[in-house]
């Protein structure tokens, strides 16, 4: 089988291959002749860039990871007004991030094709929320395309380029985890070698074009914004992936949009409904083919509108519907007969349509049976942090640092990165909610129960000074951060500190990766995307310019200096940064750089204390009222030994 970096660059039109979505996707940009790709590390879309990184040597395009996801989407946009072709993708939170210069740049648009891929996360798999996409482009007043299987990522992401240079304007590829993570069947087409020279012309078009308050001013751009959308709607009714299959005389139809429509169609035929009930699949929800739904809605009493995420095609069916057919009857995520939050399925919308055709859904007794079997062997439980990573030993030093100097009721403030995961909770007790009007202090027995707050990338830093300003006595006030996020997101909030004299701990894990969505490089790393080498820049040396007089580095594999140099940060009148470094355990040995000592476990000497259980690396075992070590996972990092009090764990050679 070729490997994805030669695949993805074959100029071989017609040939089938096999393609993740998020390849797919950057396939797309490949095939429409990018000129500059720039994104974020985030969950689940990662990989488009990171496939886009693997092709930019080869077919001489700009591939970059950004610091964060608003320095990646003006990196794209710098591009796209200058005519060059430019992509910038991101996950669903990431979105947020570049939201200001979005809404500002679609009041001059562009010049070259501009596309923002993003990956939505429903069910939240990797994310701290499930908000759609679709929205924003409502918000933008811009098109967003929707594909429903790999195929139409590709397709989709290549169109969405020529569609961006007829409107003058940048446009959504909207994917869902189960389009960016599956693989699927993909047709490739022609790669375009666009020779374009980058030119600038500021009054392009439009007096000022990119420069929202030049003359005629923001309003009058405004206005040639709003103008673009009776163009929009026009083309959304001849796309291809806007399809209606009417039927003789059906009395509901069944609008599906983006995974939703491949889910849809699936339930139909497991119903035994083809060609029963009017079907029309949608790829472009933001916004509606309005004629194409209005044929729908004239023709039945009854439409179910299934969609991954919120109501965004079912709001818009809806106000349609008082104009076309108001008798007709809408049901949906609003009416509950979808699910109101969460992911759906095949089942889900088969569920529905069941509902809604009055048929029995077929019973298979054998699946049934299968997963009750295999849900008795399954036991429950979140991910945890790798065996002898790092940041364990920052969380143990913490926790002991704490214990002495934390106060009644000390506050750690998280924040997004593998070291979430010292807010997830798996320590296999249940919690109740409290009413308490007092702090209350809950022991940390395991890493994993560290975190009090959690929100998004670079807020732990800033809601601790929030906290040491409203007057927080209880407690010592805590934010942790890691090396990626602290170039993201953290450095605003460091000066901050500074200046508005703020007083806490702020403890950045650095593990020289942006380990928690792949290992992507990042400032720290010293490798740029496509595998050039690039300075590396120093945490301690940028917290020093910012102001920072209290800075302290330590190795969190030495817990006894690690633990010494928290407690004394707490201890300090300042703002005081440790860094806590160490490279990831899983780089270290990709790379044959990490040399593990030989553990060896002495049982006799064990009392079953379970401290080093609570350590919380899974290396870690305990079995028949004993701790122990599991070989395959154990990787010799050694600080199970130094947590150990009776000695029953020691490192050898």
């Amino acid at each position: 089988m070729a490997k994805i970096a030669d695949l993805i660059v074959e100029d071989a039109p017609g040939k089938r291959v096999l393609l993740m979505g998020n390849e797919a996707i950057a396939r797309g940009a490949i095939e429409a002749g990018v000129g500059v790709a720039a994104s974020y590390p985030g969950t689940p879309a990662s990989e488009i860039l990171e496939t886009l990184a693997l092709a930019a040597p080869k077919l001489g395009f700009h591939a970059e990871w950004s610091t964060n996801e608003k320095v990646a989407f003006e990196v794209a946009a710098g591009a796209a007004i200058t005519g060059a072709r430019a992509i910038t993708s991101m996950k669903n939170a990431g979105l947020n991030w570049v939201m200001d210069m979005l809404m500002t740049l679609v009041y001059g648009g562009v010049r070259g094709g501009f596309v923002i891929a993003v990956a939505d996360d429903p069910d939240a798999h990797y994310s701290s929320n499930e908000q759609d996409t679709r929205f924003a482009a409502f918000y933008g007043e811009i098109p967003c395309l929707e594909p429903s299987n790999s195929q139409e990522a590709k397709d989709m992401t290549c169109y969405a380029f020529e569609l961006s240079e007829q409107l003058e304007l940048p446009v959504f590829v909207r994917s869902v985890t189960r389009i960016s993570h599956a693989s699927g069947d993909v047709e490739l087409g022609k790669i375009q070698k666009l020779d374009r020279k980058p030119v600038f012309d500021k009054h392009w078009k439009l007096p000022w074009r990119w420069n929202v308050y030049g003359p005629p001013g923001a309003v009058e751009k405004h206005r040639w914004l709003h103008d673009q959308m009776p163009k929009i709607k026009k083309l959304v009714e001849t796309l291809p992936w806007n399809k209606l299959e009417l039927g003789k005389t059906p009395s509901c139809g069944i609008i599906a949009s983006g995974i939703g429509a491949s889910y849809a169609r699936d339930a139909i035929k497991m119903l035994g409904l083809e060609g029963k009930v009017a079907f029309l699949k949608l790829g472009t929800p933001a916004p509606i083919p309005e004629r194409l739904i209005g044929r729908l809605l004239k023709a039945v009493k009854s439409v179910l509108v299934v969609e991954e995420g919120e109501p965004v095609v079912e709001l818009q069916v809806k106000a349609l519907a008082k104009d076309v057919n108001p008798e007709v009857k809408i049901l949906g995520r609003l009416t509950g007969t979808m699910p109101a939050v969460g992911e759906i399925n095949t089942d889900i919308a088969a569920q529905a349509i069941a509902k809604l055709t009055k048929r029995k859904l077929p019973q298979d007794v054998q699946r049934e049976q299968a997963q009750a079997e295999i849900k008795k062997l399954v036991a429950p439980r979140s991910s945890t942090l790798c065996a002898g990573c790092p940041h364990l030993g920052s969380y143990w030093a913490l926790k002991q640092a704490l214990r002495k100097v934390g106060g009644k009721v000390p506050l750690v403030n998280g924040d997004i990165g593998c070291y979430e995961q010292g807010g997830y909770g798996i320590a296999g007790k249940e919690y109740k909610p409290s009413f308490s009007t007092e702090s209350v202090r809950y022991p940390i027995e395991a890493p994993y129960e560290t975190l009090d707050t959690n929100y998004i990338m670079g807020g732990g830093v800033g809601l601790m000074q929030g906290q040491f300003h409203a007057g927080y006595k209880d407690g010592v006030m805590v934010g942790v951060a890691g090396d990626s996020t602290f170039f993201h997101a953290c450095i605003p909030a460091v000066i901050n500190a500074v200046y508005n004299k703020a007083r806490g701990l702020f403890l950045v894990m650095d593990n020289t990766w942006t380990a928690m969505t792949g290992h992507q490089p990042n400032p720290v790393t010293g490798i740029t995307a496509t595998g050039e080498a690039t300075k590396v820049l120093s945490i301690e040396e940028v917290a020093k310019a910012c102001g920072v007089e209290f800075i302290k580095v330590v190795d969190p594999y030495d817990l006894k200096a690690t633990t010494a140099a928290i407690e004394e940060a707490l201890k300090s009148d300042k703002f005081a940064i440790v860094v806590a470094r160490h490279v990831c355990t899983l780089q270290a040995q990709r790379q044959k750089k990490f040399v593990g000592k030989r553990m060896v476990f002495d049982r006799d000497k064990c009392t079953g204390c379970k401290i080093c259980v609570s350590f919380g690396c899974p290396g870690v075992v305990f079995k028949e009222g004993k701790a122990g070590l599991d070989p395959i996972l154990c990787n010799g990092c050694g600080m199970c030994a130094q947590v150990c009090p009776t000695g029953a764990i020691r490192a050898e050679g």
